[in-house]
């Protein structure tokens, strides 16, 4: 007896270092606060999804991504760019290094930077209609960190 509760837990602390160290994402509960707003996910297959993933390519200097894209369209003018990084130190420092380019700083509409980050993950906002620019950018924010 005293054998099958030592193996029994050590089986459960063994789950139990393995759930603690595995990488949890925090994309799942971002993309479905997205899609409980009306945003859908673009492919990237497609021409509409290939024009952001060139916009994208470029925020890296070299051409490489090196995270994974995910792209949520509201319409024609208003996408949500989020960039799912391995670790969130990863996300933390490609957020530093795009506020530090003027251009991407102006269209992140940067007050608290930490609304753009979300675990391991960063939000690049993409509105195209410049009448609704803070608005859209706001709300995207709100969905982005709930």
């Amino acid at each position: 007896m005293k054998r099958f509760l030592t193996l029994a837990l050590t089986a459960v602390l063994l789950c139990s270092l393995v759930l603690t160290l595995a990488s949890c994402s925090s994309y799942g509960k971002i993309e479905k606060n997205f899609l409980k707003a009306g945003y859908e996910v673009v492919d990237t297959t497609n021409e509409d999804g290939e024009d952001v993933m060139d916009f994208v390519a470029d925020l890296e200097e070299d051409g490489e991504v090196s995270c994974t894209i995910h792209i949520l369209k509201k319409d024609l003018l208003t996408y949500a760019i989020i960039l799912e990084f391995d670790a969130d130190k990863d996300a933390q420092a490609k957020l530093d290094e795009l506020l530090t380019d003027k251009d991407y700083e102006d269209l992140m509409a940067v007050e608290e930077k930490s609304d753009y980050i979300n675990g391991n993950c960063v939000l690049v906002p993409c509105v195209l209609n410049l009448f609704d620019l803070d608005d859209s950018v706001e709300e995207m924010v709100d969905i982005f960190d709930d």
